[in-house]
């Protein structure tokens, strides 16, 4: 006899998604008393309620609840702060730097070293403002109709803009990461301009904080493998496991 009824099952995966965002079927069959078989249909019902991904052997939670980027700089802000400090890290002189529309790089566009002669391109009105700043730096925004939930413009005109530009180092805003389809975003249009980013660049850099590690978001615009550099807490071992077999540079902090 299983040790819970189907919704106390339910209810219990539904936790370790959220402390985890990462559940293995044959692992909950262990854990909560029961057989795969079990878990899986379990994992298909909460599916199809909408409050997982089903994967190969589990399922994945969705990526984080998003907001404004100002309302977003308040969600795990100490976290970002650490995480910022270890980008500042990979930053070369006279570099021509892209930092895309994300409350992280918000919080990293403050702390831009002011002696390395840096050329820095945003299409986040809020990015440019704390660069205006910074007198040290050049600052180049571009245009476009500004997109209220992802806080810049990321519109077929500002397209046309990033076009112009070849970076030495990008940094790219993930809404989720997974093993599966690795970095991934909430909006279609916000997706296209992100993958056109990286065409455009010789490095790819992500700040990851630890709630969008094993998530999904619906558009994936970067493998796993494609990514230069990748900073995230000094805890997160399921990263570091991954990314240790790939030529990717993992900064930890």
């Amino acid at each position: 006899m299983d040790k819970y009824s189907p919704e106390e099952r339910q209810q219990l995966i539904l936790q370790l998604l959220k402390s985890h965002n990462k559940v293995i079927a044959a692992d909950l069959a262990v854990q909560l008393g029961t057989t795969e078989a079990t878990i899986r249909r379990d994992l298909r019902f909460l599916s199809g309620e909408g409050l997982c991904k089903r994967i190969h052997g589990g399922a994945l939670s969705f990526a984080p609840p998003s907001g404004t980027q100002e309302e977003r700089l308040e969600n795990r802000n100490a976290e970002k702060q650490v995480l910022v400090l270890g980008a500042v890290k990979i930053i070369k002189e006279k570099q021509l730097i892209f930092l895309d529309a994300s409350s992280t790089h918000m919080l990293l566009a403050s702390i831009l070293p002011d002696n390395m002669e840096l050329t820095v391109v945003t299409n986040s009105p809020a990015i440019a403002t704390r660069l205006l700043e910074r007198k040290t730096i050049r600052t180049i925004l571009i245009g476009g109709e500004l997109d209220y939930a992802v806080g810049g413009a990321i519109d077929i005109t500002a397209a046309e803009a990033i076009n112009k530009f070849r970076f030495d180092l990008s940094f790219l805003g993930a809404c989720a990461w997974s093993s599966e389809t690795g970095f991934s975003a909430v909006h279609y249009r916000d997706r296209e301009f992100k993958h056109l980013v990286v065409t455009r660049s010789g490095s790819i850099a992500v700040l990851c904080t630890d709630d969008k590690i094993e998530a999904l978001a619906s558009y994936p615009f970067l493998a796993s493998q494609e990514i230069d550099y990748l900073i995230c807490k000094e805890n997160d071992s399921s990263l570091k496991n991954y990314f240790s077999h790939t030529e990717c540079q993992l900064i930890t902090c």
